[in-house]
């Protein structure tokens, strides 16, 4: 998976708009800048002081949002372009250089100036990783939020942690051998160092923190019925169902069939009635025979007469 791209974080943007050329002619409104002509390297000197000066204004205008890094940065870019130099220039340029950073001051901000020269530059190669893990925290920061938009930015963020902890792990290692070299002396701030790698380097548990947002889903509520809802159902069914049957009677081949149903129940029934009141007919007829000796005492077992 792939983790967080550098090249367009703002400590690299920054970074690389430090070598833009520029004009000398702020410069040489300064007060050093008559300092400066006595140089056999004037012209190179010129171009850096410049730039320094350029790069200072650009905290002011485009990258006030974190100022202390950003004269971080430019102190150390300041030390890279010069520690070629003899040790005699170097103190020099140093000089020029913090003439420049007095002379650039937050607007509206009683003079206070935008960066201050570091007072004991650091020319080392533990410079080099110190500014990478300068860079490596504030991208960690700047991105710190991003684990809360989803699952997936959070295992970017993890990514990107376990790397960097990986490649500086392998960086104290390989160049820092005690006791000439402590992990103590690696340190931007409490939250930046590289002996206290749990705090510089957090790791995020994304499958419990995304677990915990499903887990907490509120859970659909199934709204009971009341019994006046039940009832009004049933006998908007019912309605519906004669309304259909209905239907089906006068507008359907089923009409039909119904019909003809009980039609042969009707006649058919009717057939049942007439049997039993033919046989009650013939039951009913039977008289006192005509010729019989003892009319007084015949005895007629008739079906009685309601």
């Amino acid at each position: 998976m792939s983790d967080i791209d550098e090249n367009k974080q703002i400590p690299h943007i920054f970074n690389k708009r430090l070598d833009e050329s520029t004009s000398t002619s702020k410069l040489k409104g300064l007060s050093i800048y008559s300092g400066i002509s006595i140089w056999d390297d004037k012209e190179e000197i010129e171009e850096i002081l410049s730039k320094l000066l350029r790069n200072i204004g650009l905290i002011i205008s485009e990258y006030s949002g974190n100022p202390k890094k950003r004269c971080r940065d430019v102190n150390h870019w300041f030390n890279e372009k010069i520690k070629a130099y003899s040790d005699i220039k170097r103190r020099s340029f140093s000089g020029y250089a913090t003439a420049v950073f007095n002379a650039v001051k937050w607007p509206r901000e009683n003079e206070k100036k935008v960066c201050d020269r570091d007072k004991n530059p650091n020319f080392s190669e533990k410079a080099k990783l110190m500014k990478k893990l300068d860079d490596y925290c504030e991208i960690r920061d700047n991105n710190g939020c991003n684990v809360l938009k989803n699952k997936n930015e959070c295992l970017k963020f993890n990514s990107y942690i376990k790397r960097k902890k990986e490649y500086f792990s392998g960086q104290i290692t390989n160049n820092c051998n005690p006791p000439d070299c402590k992990l103590e002396d690696y340190k931007i701030d409490e939250n930046c160092s590289l002996y206290n790698t749990d705090i510089t380097f957090p790791e995020i548990n994304c499958d419990v923190l995304y677990k915990k947002e499903v887990l907490q889903e509120p859970v659909p509520v199934i709204k009971e019925r009341s019994p006046l809802e039940i009832g009004f159902f049933i006998i908007v069914s019912f309605i519906l169902f004669y309304l259909f049957i209905l239907f089906l009677e006068k507008f359907t081949p089923v009409g039909s069939i119904i019909h003809r149903f009980k039609r042969r129940k009707y006649d058919l029934k009717r057939n049942i009635e007439k049997v039993d009141d033919d046989r009650y007919s013939s039951y009913h007829s039977e008289t006192i025979p005509a010729n019989s000796s003892n009319e007084r005492y015949y005895i007629e077992y008739a079906r009685p007469h309601n």
